[in-house]
């Protein structure tokens, strides 16, 4: 079914997907899958950007996912700490996502990962809530609810199904990640939390991974870990052509 509808005639939009969904839902998609992923940002990015809106932001005003903050990162490495670094995060992350909650939460991590960058493990994450207090209240009581789980000692598996919610939407998302982060030592350990806690597990490990890479350096990722990555080679020295 999925290769039919991609291939041979393409049908890449949110009616396509929700049928996919269903049948994912029902436990109806069981074989590996070949095609394009029927991601809800780029499909509302592309239908307003054809549509003719004639201006930005293109992002879709239902989308909660990570992605927006995702395509971030890059532009994180590049311009933070320049006066120009929130309009530019605000305009990246609005391509992908104009859900106020999605954007918010989105702006504020890239400010924890600006702020890693700078300072690595030196950095303590907590500080952020005094710079956001005012303009982002929202991600503020967010980071507030982390803490209680932390305070309580709760396991990062059931802080993240019972509290923040597994799925791929914000706020969650954002918690799950920054909760793995706060409570481990190392790159591994907040990845693994991030991994068993299923769920959405890649939108937080994305998050976490950019945090503990900032903190700990390259030294901190498995060697084991990288070698199974597909262009490494390529992609550090990608990396430190653009940022070194």
């Amino acid at each position: 079914w999925y290769q039919r509808r991609v291939r041979g005639n393409p049908r890449y939009d949110m009616d396509a997907r929700q049928v996919f969904m269903e049948k994912r839902r029902r436990g109806r998609m069981d074989v590996p899958l070949v095609g394009k992923w029927f991601s809800g940002s780029i499909i509302e990015f592309l239908d307003n950007y054809k549509n003719g809106l004639g201006s930005k932001p293109y992002g879709g005003s239902k989308i909660k996912e990570t992605d927006s903050f995702c395509a971030t990162l890059p532009f994180v490495c590049k311009y933070y700490g320049t006066d120009t670094f929130d309009d530019i995060a605000l305009e990246v992350i609005k391509t992908l996502s104009t859900w106020p909650t999605a954007v918010n939460h989105g702006m504020v991590a890239s400010k924890i990962v600006g702020h890693l960058i700078e300072s690595g493990s030196a950095y303590n994450i907590l500080d952020i809530k005094s710079e956001i207090a005012t303009d982002y209240p929202e991600v503020y009581r967010s980071i507030s609810d982390i803490e209680e789980t932390i305070k309580h000692g709760m396991d990062h598996t059931r802080a993240v199904n019972y509290v923040f919610g597994s799925p791929c939407y914000n706020p969650g998302s954002f918690q799950g990640a920054l909760h793995a982060v706060l409570t481990s030592k190392s790159y591994p350990e907040g990845i693994r939390k991030c991994i068993r806690a299923g769920g959405c597990n890649c939108s937080r490990s994305l998050f976490a991974g950019a945090m503990s890479g900032a903190m700990y350096g390259i030294d901190g990722i498995p060697v084991d870990w990288m070698e199974k990555t597909i262009g490494i080679e390529r992609i550090l020295n990608k990396a430190l052509q653009e940022f070194s």
